[in-house]
């Protein structure tokens, strides 16, 4: 096996396993708690959006998708870690 087939077999098992709706959460809930940088309150806002969309989509489609939820408070984990790594924000 190739180098280049290597790549494209680990690309496709990825984008199986964590879909794109998955990345899209993921990435949303961590681009929000980024903007804790600007903003101190903003640190929470990846993880209330988290909340309130899967709670909007239990009223209008009648069911909790776990996939999403977690993905996206990974997002915001990932995002709160690195800040709180490179020292942009102090909590406390």
């Amino acid at each position: 096996m190739t180098i280049l087939e290597r790549y494209q077999y680990y690309g496709e098992l990825i984008v199986n396993f964590f879909r794109w709706d998955l990345q899209l959460h993921f990435f949303w809930g961590f681009m929000l708690t980024l903007f804790g940088v600007y903003w101190q309150p903003l640190l929470f806002s990846g993880l209330l959006v988290t909340i309130v969309k899967e709670a909007l989509d239990v009223w209008s489609k009648g069911h909790w998708s776990w996939g999403d939820f977690w993905c996206g408070i990974g997002g915001c984990v990932l995002a709160m870690g690195f800040l709180l790594s490179t020292e942009a924000v102090h909590l406390g």
